[in-house]
């Protein structure tokens, strides 16, 4: 679902998985960062920011990761492009749909739970509930 469509980027929101309630795509057109003009890293650093906004206020997020990673078209046989996954985190219980959301993960990198003793955690949220979380930073979202 896209939340932003920009010069450089676009901005999709994660909706078959909402393990972080905000996670969205940041998607390129380069295929290299060392491809990347200055304007586009302007226009990156404004969707940042404003994706820190919108989940700081909509979702009370503590903090965010963001990173760039780009392994998979390597392994799939994909023509590899500049994106960034945008993971906002959570200290505290978010209380969402009658449900409480715990990041079980908080304080640890999110890339390395497939190997390790952490797993992902599940995704607790219904499609129409993941529908209504795009919705809700569709309205407050303003580039």
């Amino acid at each position: 679902m896209e939340l932003y469509k920009g010069k450089y980027f676009e901005v999709v929101f994660q909706d078959w998985c909402q393990e972080f309630p905000g996670a969205c795509i940041i998607s390129g057109y380069k295929e290299k960062l060392s491809d990347m003009e200055k304007e586009e890293w302007i226009e990156l650093g404004e969707i940042e920011k404003e994706l820190e906004r919108v989940c700081n206020k909509v979702f009370n997020s503590t903090m965010y990761n963001l990173a760039c990673l780009m392994n998979n078209a390597y392994r799939d046989g994909e023509k590899p492009h500049v994106h960034f996954w945008f993971v906002p985190r959570y200290k505290d219980e978010v209380k969402l749909f009658n449900k409480v959301y715990k990041d079980k993960h908080f304080g640890f990198n999110f890339w390395k739970w497939s190997n390790s003793r952490f797993r992902r955690q599940k995704d607790i949220f219904t499609q129409e509930e993941r529908k209504e979380l795009f919705e809700m930073m569709k309205k407050e979202f303003s580039l």
